[in-house]
């Protein structure tokens, strides 16, 4: 336990939860990430269960689904219009575009939460060394 808790990653993880709880598992759920690494990240972490975990684990689920729908769909005008019909839809290419925004949007939160942890780390080592 004590090599995942000192793994830079896990460290900015860690940080992130604590700071915005439910705001940064939302944006955990919106990511491309495998749900189930997510969990495992997350279950190391101090996040409470129902208001920070549960709760944006539903919603947050809800986007992705409605993504592989839509890639699903997609994928079925892409036949559809090889062979001929022209039964492709705006929608079947909106609910991508968003999924890929969202992970853009939780890439920069990760690397925002990055930049800040070095940021009071360093802060903290220029202090320690000056006493």
């Amino acid at each position: 336990m004590n090599l995942v808790h000192s793994n830079k990653y896990f460290h900015i993880l860690s940080s992130g939860t604590e700071r915005d709880g439910w705001r940064f598992v939302i944006l955990a759920r919106f990511s491309p990430i495998p749900s189930y690494v997510i969990n495992y990240a997350l279950a190391a972490t101090n996040v409470r269960f129902i208001v920070d975990f549960l709760l944006p684990t539903v919603v947050g689920s809800v986007p992705m689904i409605l993504q592989n729908t839509s890639i699903g769909s997609l994928a079925g005008a892409a036949v559809a219009s090889a062979s001929g019909s022209q039964k492709s839809k705006v929608w079947s290419y909106i609910l991508p575009s968003l999924g890929i925004m969202s992970s853009i949007v939780i890439s920069l939160r990760i690397k925002k939460y990055s930049r800040d942890i070095n940021m009071v780390e360093s802060s903290s080592t220029d202090h320690s060394k000056s006493e």
